[in-house]
């Protein structure tokens, strides 16, 4: 097939599609829908176990909590924490499967997943603080929207990056489950 006769170019076409980083945050007030695509599910499923952790941290951190109340808080921490690592290789998986072709260009520091999971993060910082009723003046709420769009505009680049084939994601990963395998 000649590239100046096959018609225009599409994004099928250059790579696979994943959804840009105002729709993936977007997933983080929605609820797992398996029509969205795999990477929206995953999200929405992290923003869910981030909800889940913030009242967690909220009794581990109270000085005033019974020590039961604390150890089983803290038991359900690492189980938050085991099913953020398990959603995260999800996504990694998925992303290994759909860019496994593109060994061009220049090695990312982190996976896709790492990435979407530090969009979570930051992104609850956020709603905590709102949900706290700090006003958006505080300096807090400026800095967590400041580092999500941030997160935003390198989740984007790399979108862009992986589907030219200039950035490649790395295939091996440090294990993050409760045993160090995910």
């Amino acid at each position: 097939m000649n590239i100046l006769t096959a018609g225009p170019i599409t994004a099928s076409a250059i790579g696979p599609q994943l959804p840009r980083a105002a729709e993936v945050v977007r997933a983080f007030t929605a609820s797992p829908d398996d029509d969205l695509h795999p990477v929206l599910v995953v999200a929405a499923a992290l923003a869910i176990e981030h909800r889940l952790r913030v009242g967690v941290d909220a009794i581990v951190g109270d000085p005033r909590a019974d020590d039961p109340v604390v150890a089983a808080a803290a038991r359900t921490a690492c189980a938050r924490d085991a099913a953020c690592a398990v959603l995260i290789d999800r996504i990694d998986r998925w992303a290994a499967i759909e860019f496994a072709e593109g060994r061009a260009g220049v090695l990312h520091t982190e996976s896709l997943g790492q990435l979407i999971e530090r969009m979570v993060t930051v992104w609850m910082r956020g709603q905590a603080l709102a949900d706290s009723r700090v006003g958006a003046s505080d300096p807090r709420v400026r800095l967590a929207s400041a580092q999500l769009g941030e997160l935003g505009a390198a989740y984007d680049d790399l979108v862009t990056d992986l589907r030219l084939g200039r950035r490649w994601l790395p295939a091996l990963q440090t294990p993050t489950g409760p045993d160090g395998t995910v």
